[in-house]
């Protein structure tokens, strides 16, 4: 039974009733079906993992202490050396309907990829409906700047009365500088975020595709030597008139070897082999073959990503996200790491973090 509220934004809410979606995963191009169901204030979201053919029976919550590194997508530990792959877009769903409680059964060891964005998820969210219940949100609030540093990029936090980002990328050949800011809301998400796709760039899905048995059998080694090495040809960058996003060194946090020794993967797992036209956008020479959705559509889904894995925290966050070309595992150690300096942070009642309302309808990550 739903809880009639003053204000339901304020509390915590669950699915109407259930509903499933099937299809294959990005990586390991397995199908999968996901069923989505309501739960209990107070339970959060949840996987439950259930593989008969191999053994596997996971129940495992969405957050930091299950995160296992994982080759170009957001996983959980399932055990037995198994991980539940490609949680992202998922998360960024369920946080941007601002559904805090959900059962989600899993079939398979990798979430749907669907046709590469959040759209389908929102809908199916959406038809099921969000029924608000009696307890309170609370919210994570920034108190102070924190940065951490990666290879190629950085992402901060600072304070702000709602939850929004200002995200770029200059490492996509040929698009030079996209950069994308705004607040994250239900509706910016589901206008401005949640129809941008999963990227890849045409070389390297290319250089996967020249990896496989198929190819070894089909193409003599010269010429896939040949193929293999034009792949790697240059591409012109074109000028954007954009720069992106700034680090603020003064307030950078180093990453501790802990942190930094479960960023890295360790085991060898299939990658891209469900990379389809249609289920990611491929991208060519500063262009997305087929048209793009929005003209700055990769960076779009680089903030796609980051609210999911934002998702990992498990309450709302009240600050302002700055990044340059972050990546999920950059994001998993900024909140390992940001976890571990609470002076820099606060847990709030949501209710009562802005006198003024800004934080009303601030994305959950769950």
């Amino acid at each position: 039974m739903g809880f009639e509220g003053t204000d339901s934004a304020w509390h915590e809410a669950t699915l109407g009733r259930t509903m499933s979606v099937r299809g294959p995963g990005l990586h390991t191009g397995r199908v999968a079906r996901v069923t989505l169901s309501p739960a209990p204030a107070g339970h959060g979201i949840r996987f439950a993992v259930r593989c008969p053919r191999s053994g596997i029976s996971a129940d495992v919550p969405a957050g930091i202490a299950g995160w296992v590194a994982s080759r170009m997508s957001t996983a959980l530990d399932i055990g037995q050396g198994r991980k539940l792959r490609t949680i992202e877009h998922l998360l960024a769903s369920l946080a941007a309907c601002r559904i805090d409680n959900a059962a989600i059964t899993v079939q398979g060891t990798e979430i749907p990829i669907l046709d590469g964005s959040a759209a389908r998820w929102c809908a199916l969210i959406d038809a099921a409906g969000r029924v608000a219940q009696e307890r309170p949100r609370e919210a994570l609030r920034i108190r102070a700047p924190f940065q951490v540093d990666g290879l190629h990029g950085f992402l901060r936090a600072e304070p702000a009365d709602d939850f929004s980002v200002d995200v770029s990328t200059d490492r996509l050949p040929g698009f030079g500088v996209l950069r994308w800011s705004g607040p994250i809301d239900p509706a910016s998400f589901r206008a401005e975020i949640a129809e941008s796709r999963s990227f890849g760039n045409a070389s390297l899905i290319w250089r996967t595709l020249l990896k496989t048995r198929l190819a070894r059998t089909l193409l003599p080694g010269s010429t896939r030597d040949r193929l293999w090495a034009r792949s790697f040809e240059s591409q012109t960058v074109r000028e954007s008139g954009l720069v992106p996003a700034l680090g603020r060194p003064e307030h950078r946090r180093p990453i501790g070897p802990e942190t930094e020794e479960r960023m890295h993967p360790r085991d060898r797992e299939p990658l891209l082999r469900g990379a389809r036209p249609g289920r990611v956008a491929i991208l060519l020479g500063g262009r997305v073959l087929g048209g793009a959705r929005f003209p700055d559509e990769p960076v779009r889904h680089k903030i796609l990503d980051l609210v999911g894995d934002l998702a990992l925290a498990g309450r709302p966050i009240l600050g302002r996200i700055v990044a340059n070309c972050p990546t999920h595992a950059l994001t998993f150690a900024f909140l390992s790491e940001l976890m571990r300096h609470p002076e820099c942070w606060e847990v709030v009642p949501l209710a009562g973090a802005s006198a003024a309302g800004t934080a009303r309808d601030a994305v959950r990550p769950t």
